[in-house]
């Protein structure tokens, strides 16, 4: 139920924000306001102007006009320190750890109990009690002395999700937080969220799984193209007038009707293993089939996929593409020879984030692209502009720098260049992590596409709903295995759940 605030009072207020960028307005005079003990949702496509808004509350961007109000006095955030020093936390879409330091140093960075602190030394001891404490509350079972750069994506967003509670706040924004996370550390986020707002807590939260604002939220802002569209009360909403007034248009089919897969194979992998990661692992994707793959965290799927692209070593197995057994022993073999991986990280392995996005697209064809010696430049910027059309990347030109996009718009980049190396087995990683319900709907059409043109498609996903929807048949893996498979129409979430905790024995 949504939060009463006849009295006015707001613990942030941000009035008639405008933030411009060269060629673009990212924030048109755009409004926020968030009560006391409240979890206010933003809503928008990828493009709308949300991440921007946080990133001008958090000190990363100064906006060109408007005033931001924190407990009714007036202040200038101009830096991340401004921010912290307000009471404001943030959990962004994309991992912001430091890699090289243990997941301790990483959760009370800035913020270490001293043991003297006129000499600055850390009181160790407790450092890693509270950060084990911190990680058992989510169950998190990971050491806290373990360097974050051995941390899978999702364990990282939990190890994040921790940091946010070392310290006092009066307001934590949590931009895509269950993205990577499974179902029992999802509901764990939830549980602590309601027990903080309890105590005085207010949330800023963003997210583009559409059931979680009706189970969280209080209240909802949606943004369009820079601009307010309005601002309400959950109860007011249904589903359909929500996503309606986000896109500016009626709710479409979201998921297409999948076509027979061909007789012929696309992808074979025999005997696939890696210790202590992958256990002899058999798959077949035929050609004009998605092959969809799932399980709970550090069931392998992620390291299925780097195998096979030739990201990571393998210790036996053979990989056959269209019947032939190919060398997939780096990336650029697996290049070569028709495999195609789309990493779930894109901001660190998907994209080199200070090139354009034409230069990103052209990287992984640049041999296609190349005669006698010579780069072809005027079909790379013609061929970048067709995928910059076909998936509607939002940005002023295909100049634009990949770091300087918007979250979803990184995910179409990176889906981009990897359709123009025209191969014939595409592994998507995560491939709607972050991407909001017209960009699915955009993807899903482009993997039909794939389909009928004879590409056999491998998709690594965690969301239930969408491996049973895109995919011709289900395989679920546990521990390193696969250790079920259904047909399409031959599951159900809770089928494969079950599955993937696998059988609990009785004490």
């Amino acid at each position: 139920m949504a939060n009463s605030n006849s009295n006015g009072s707001y613990v942030i207020e941000m009035k008639n924000i405008v933030k411009r960028f060269p060629g673009v307005t990212a924030l048109d005079h755009v409004n926020l306001q968030v009560a006391p003990k409240e979890v206010h949702v933003l809503l928008g496509e990828n493009g709308a102007g949300k991440s921007t808004l946080i990133k001008v509350l958090s000190g990363a961007h100064i906006a060109d006009e408007g005033e931001i109000i924190i407990d009714g006095k007036s202040v200038v955030i101009r830096s991340p320190q401004d921010a912290i020093d307000s009471g404001l936390r943030f959990i962004y879409q994309e991992i912001n750890l430091v890699q090289e330091i243990d997941i301790a140093r990483n959760m009370f960075l800035g913020a270490e109990p001293m043991l003297i602190k006129a000499l600055g030394i850390i009181d160790q001891r407790t450092l890693y009690k509270k950060s084990r404490e911190l990680l058992e509350q989510f169950h998190i079972d990971l050491d806290p002395t373990e360097v974050v750069s051995k941390l899978s994506v999702t364990q990282q967003k939990m190890v994040e999700i921790a940091r946010a509670l070392t310290s006092e706040a009066k307001v934590i924004v949590l931009d895509e937080p269950t993205d990577v996370l499974e179902d029992r550390s999802r509901q764990d986020l939830f549980n602590v969220i309601d027990k903080l707002k309890a105590d005085g807590l207010s949330f800023i939260y963003i997210s583009h799984r559409y059931q979680e604002v009706y189970e969280l939220g209080d209240r909802v802002t949606i943004l369009r193209d820079g601009h307010n569209v309005g601002e309400f009360d959950i109860a007011d909403l249904t589903l359909d007038t929500m996503i309606e007034k986000m896109i500016g248009s009626e709710v479409k089919k979201q998921y297409p009707a999948l076509s027979p897969p061909m007789a012929e194979d696309a992808l074979q992998v025999k005997g696939l293993s890696r210790q202590n990661v992958l256990d002899n692992v058999d798959l077949v994707v035929k050609k004009g089939e998605i092959v969809g793959i799932t399980g709970l965290m550090g069931a392998g799927k992620t390291e299925l996929g780097r195998a096979i692209a030739g990201v990571d070593p393998i210790n036996a197995g053979e990989i056959y593409v269209e019947g032939e057994r190919v060398n997939a022993s780096s990336p650029n073999q697996a290049i070569k020879n028709g495999i195609a991986y789309l990493t779930e990280d894109r901001k660190i392995l998907g994209l080199v984030l200070d090139h354009s996005i034409r230069d990103n697209y052209a990287l992984p064809s640049l041999n296609r692209l190349t005669t006698a010696g010579l780069v072809e430049h005027r079909k790379i910027t013609q061929e970048t502009q067709v995928y910059m059309d076909r998936l509607q990347i939002k940005a002023p030109g295909m100049g634009t720098l990949a770091g300087q996009l918007s979250g979803g718009n990184q995910q179409k980049a990176v889906i981009a260049k990897w359709l123009g190396a025209q191969c014939k087995v595409l592994i998507f990683d995560e491939p709607t992590r972050g991407i909001d319900i017209n960009g699915r709907r955009e993807v899903y059409q482009i993997m039909e596409e794939l389909l009928e043109q004879g590409v056999g498609i491998l998709m690594l996903t965690s969301d239930y709903t969408e491996v049973l929807e895109m995919s011709h048949r289900v395989l679920v893996m546990r521990s390193g295995k696969i250790t079920a498979e259904f047909p399409r129409g031959g599951a159900s979430e809770s089928d494969i759940l079950r599955e993937a905790i696998g059988k609990i024995e009785e004490a």
